[in-house]
């Protein structure tokens, strides 16, 4: 994976991790337990891509995108605990374009993903636990099976390699990079611009990454139909 389209993954799961935080709820909140008299789940949302058929998608798949995509980032602790609802309303968010982006690769006829390749992803996934019985703790909590997993491996993968090939047309010639420097010398400890060059390439890179699939989502919402039926800290 090229630096750009990684930095950005990072961000976009960040986003979703730093609602998370500490805030883990407890039994009875809106990822918790069931208590009694509480619904067993419900319909949150329903997405229409612009020509794609309409996903319902209910509150037990935010919670189980979210603490996948959390674990897949390194956040074990999500594997454990039930998001707040700052951590769903991000989860949430998160879900929406990725079905945005996967529509919009299936549409286009690229970047499939061969199953060896999925498979790969499981194996990396399932050493982000420290023991196999707590992996499959994890599929139990979730009540998902292990091929569920991988569908769901194999579509973040297929998102992924669709915004790579977007992305890898972001260059940052070295006379931008000295723009950049020459702004922001002193944030840059007053170095040489030989000595930060690279670092300012990665950053400009990174951050017009960000812009453009900002963009390319914000294109997507706007010609897709997207009803949200119950806020939880915010909207997707």
């Amino acid at each position: 994976m090229f630096a750009a389209a990684g930095t950005l993954r990072r961000a976009a799961l960040s986003v979703l991790a730093a609602v998370a935080g500490d805030a883990w709820a407890g039994p009875g909140a809106p990822d918790g337990g069931v208590a009694p008299g509480r619904l067993l789940d419900e319909v949150v949302a329903v997405v229409k891509p612009s020509r794609g058929e309409a996903r319902v998608v209910t509150r037990s798949k935010v919670a189980e995108e979210g603490r996948i995509a959390l674990v897949s980032a390194g956040g074990l602790e999500a594997a454990y605990k039930p998001l707040d609802a700052g951590a769903l309303a991000a989860s949430l968010s998160w879900y929406v374009d990725q079905i945005l982006l996967y529509e919009e690769a299936v549409r286009l006829k690229v970047f499939e993903v061969e199953r060896a390749d999925a498979v790969a992803a499981l194996a990396r996934f399932q050493k982000r636990f420290p023991r196999p019985e707590d992996y499959r703790a994890f599929l139990y909590d979730l009540d998902i099976t292990e091929e569920e997993l991988l569908g769901t491996l194999r579509r973040t993968l297929r998102v992924q390699r669709y915004l790579e090939s977007r992305l890898g047309r972001i260059r940052v010639s070295d006379a931008e990079a000295e723009a950049y420097y020459r702004a922001h010398v002193a944030d840059l400890g007053g170095a040489a611009f030989a000595e930060v060059k690279d670092a300012v390439k990665a950053r400009l890179g990174a951050e017009r990454a960000e812009a453009d699939t900002r963009a390319l989502l914000a294109d997507l919402r706007a010609r897709s139909e997207i009803r949200v039926l119950v806020e939880f800290a915010g909207s997707p």
